[in-house]
This record gives structure tokens, C-alpha cells and sequence, in this order.
């Protein structure tokens, strides 16, 4: 699906995570950054008890330039984020980019591979997860869900057969 803006895609993931269980905050400030005049802010922290704390970057990626916009979000998290404190000193060490890839102009398998690629780039030179916002098909009993880095030994699927 099409997004106008990052935040109407991270609403639909903060929607889905908060459907399966998940507690989620919205433009967290780092422990250390709180008395700045312009802290840094986190786009989308979640938790739940089977697997701690994971944090987000959200962008809107839409067309093939998009590039620009992954190396921002990972300038961000590995030069920002990952070595701050969250919630009174918690070191979270999953760090995801969401990215809405679904469009109408590529086809589902260019799709796909765009999204492997980016998933094992991003994992093998940066350790960053890539999450995917999965929109399930009612009709069948599907719920959304989220899935982080799906196919691989690090997976994590939050949602999808009637909300499990």
C-alpha cells in the first residue's frame, strides 16, 4: 500500500504491534538527551515480555531514489541511537528501518527482491533489522503483522493468523 507520509505508515505499525500485545512509544527521547533544546527522538519503540525492547526508524521509501533515505535512517540509528539509553537505562539492542515497499509501479517479485537485498545488506553491514508491515487477508482469518527480517535466523513475526 501507498503512504502519503511516514507517520500514517508508523501509525498502521504502531496500530498492528499494540493489536498483538505490544506496548509502543512514539518519539522517544534518549535518558541523556532529555534536557537538550532539539533531542534527538526515536521514531517507534516497542515492548512486550517474550522479546524486550525493539526500537525504529521509520521511512517512507517510494520510489528507487529512495536510497538516500535508508543511508539517513542509518546514520541515525548507528550514530545517534544505539549507544543511548532508553526508559531509565535501557540499552536496546535490536534496531529496525520500517520502510512501506509495497507500489503500484514495480512488480511483486522486483518487490521481493529489493526487499532481500535491503534486509541482508542491512543486517550483514550494519546489524539493523528491516521490518515489514504485512497487511493480512481478512477473508482467510489473517490479521496484519510485523515482520522482522523474515527469513532468517534472527525472524520475528508479531501478528498474523487471527491476531497470534
Amino acid at each position: 500500500m501507498d503512504y502519503e507520509s511516514e507517520d500514517n505508515f508508523l501509525n498502521d505499525v504502531e496500530k498492528c504491534l499494540k493489536y498483538n500485545g505490544c506496548d509502543t512509544w512514539r518519539e522517544v527521547i534518549p535518558d541523556n538527551c532529555k534536557s537538550w533544546g532539539k533531542p534527538y527522538r526515536v521514531d517507534l519503540i516497542f515492548y512486550r515480555n517474550d522479546f524486550g525492547y525493539i526500537a525504529v526508524e521509520g521511512k517512507n521509501i517510494n520510489t528507487l531514489r529512495s536510497a538516500k533515505k535508508i543511508s539517513t535512517a542509518i546514520d541515525q540509528i548507528n550514530n545517534k541511537y544505539r549507544n543511548q539509553t532508553y526508559f531509565n537505562g535501557n540499552l536496546i539492542s535490536r534496531w529496525c528501518i520500517a520502510a512501506p515497499y509495497e507500489v503500484n509501479w514495480m512488480s511483486k517479485e522486483s518487490q521481493d527482491l529489493m526487499k532481500m537485498f535491503l534486509k541482508n545488506f542491512l543486517n550483514v553491514r550494519y546489524n539493523i533489522s528491516f521490518m515489514e508491515l504485512v497487511v493480512g487477508d481478512k477473508k482467510f482469518g489473517y490479521s496484519d503483522s510485523i515482520n522482522i527480517d523474515s527469513y532468517t535466523k534472527k525472524s520475528l513475526t508479531i501478528g498474523g493468523r487471527n491476531g497470534d
